[in-house]
């Protein structure tokens, strides 16, 4: 496997890439407003079943994403044809930090350390930006990923009421650079 900076010519593929994923948690939001405070509560909630959910960008929302991206790594396989995952990063020196905005590893291959190399390339990338943190956006139903993210050092940051297309919330994670 190798990883190599995106072209414009690669986004087209990466928009086919399936996004999607499968969970059998999600994290239940419940909130609290009073006069003297605010308060949100995120309790991991077991579902009866495996459910297979739906990437929250539709193409040209992702195509959007990934032109504004400063950087897109993508994960090559060994014939260096095939794309296995690409992440992208939007660095946002006003607030020393790196936003990855996408990041996806292919089905087949999840779980072999890919999304592991993608971050370290961001990370890499932001330290020699100088910046501080790198920070990513999850869905709530994302239950796989704010455990990757977890287990990589992230943590959680944040949050934000209607954030995706679908309303979704989303939970920021951020990753401190040392």
């Amino acid at each position: 496997m190798h990883i190599r900076q995106a072209e414009l010519s690669d986004i087209d593929t990466l928009i086919t890439l399936d996004h999607n994923y499968a969970t059998d948690h999600v994290w239940q939001m419940s909130g609290h407003d009073g006069s003297n405070e605010y308060s949100a509560i995120f309790r991991l909630a077991s579902l009866p079943r495996h459910t297979q959910v739906q990437y929250p960008h539709d193409s040209p929302t992702l195509r959007r994403v990934l032109h504004r991206c400063d950087q897109v790594w993508l994960m090559m396989a060994d014939n260096l044809h095939d794309i296995l995952g690409y992440a992208g990063m939007v660095s946002m020196p006003w607030q020393n930090t790196g936003w990855l905005p996408c990041l996806c590893v292919v089905p087949s291959v999840r779980r072999t350390g890919i999304g592991t190399q993608l971050v370290r390339a961001a990370t890499a990338q932001a330290k020699a930006d100088g910046l501080q943190s790198l920070t990513i956006d999850l869905q709530t139903k994302n239950y796989p990923a704010t455990r990757f993210c977890q287990s990589r050092g992230f943590h959680f940051c944040g949050y934000a009421d209607n954030y995706y297309s679908a309303r979704d919330i989303a939970l920021f994670f951020t990753y401190r650079i040392r």
